[in-house]
This record gives structure tokens, sequence and C-alpha cells, in this order.
């Protein structure tokens, strides 16, 4: 009986020390980008309080490109580069469009606006 009684003591203590839960693993790191990214619209911009006098000195606002005529949104530009295309707004970066098709909607990154895939 009492080699049997540091046997039993030690898978009781083991027994034991199994029941607590164990820590806590922390959550993933989940990229800025990507297919999981959540692409949520921008703020609408703050409305710049009206001014009473005209600027003459100051350039005029550029434009952007005029929209097609599908969709109300500009289309991007190709490059020689596959899956990669010109954005149509300043600073007119060029942007990867990897996974895409023809016609469908991108964002360009720098400035949050939409535009159509070539």
């Amino acid at each position: 009986m009492s080699k049997l009684s540091p046997v039993l003591a030690t898978a009781a203590l083991a027994s034991l020390v199994s029941c607590f839960p164990p820590e806590p693993m922390p959550p993933p790191h989940r990229p800025a980008y990507g297919p999981d990214y959540d692409i949520s619209p921008p703020p609408p911009p703050s409305r710049p309080p009206e001014s009473t006098f005209s600027d003459a000195g100051a350039p005029p606002p550029s434009t952007p490109p005029p929209p097609t005529a599908n969709g109300n949104f500009p289309t991007a530009t190709r490059t020689e580069q596959p899956d990669r295309v010109l954005s149509p707004y300043e600073p007119y970066n060029v942007i990867d469009t990897t996974g895409f098709k023809s016609g469908q909607l991108a964002r360009d990154p720098s400035n949050q606006k939409i535009f159509r895939v070539p």
C-alpha cells in the first residue's frame, strides 16, 4: 500500500492541474487590407464655411474626369502590367486590381474614391 500512495497522489495532482482552463489566445492579426478588409464609405466631408468674398488669386478647383455612361464612375486606365491600372483620380497612382474583373468597381486607397476597372 505504501508504494501505491505516491502513484495515486501523482495521478490526483495531475488530474487537478488539468482542470484549469488554458490561457486565452490573443486574437489573430488582421491586415488593414485584403479580402476580409471592411470597406466602409468615407465620412462625409465637412462643409467649409461660405465666404462672402471671392478669391481672385486662387487657382480654379481641379475637376475630376467626367463620369462614364455606365454607373457614373470614371474608368481607370490600363497599364502595361497585367492586373495594374492607373487611377483616374489625383495623384494618379498605379493600383493593383488582382482579383477584379473588367467592369467591377474598385476603390483608390490613397483618396478612397471609387472607379471602374477597365
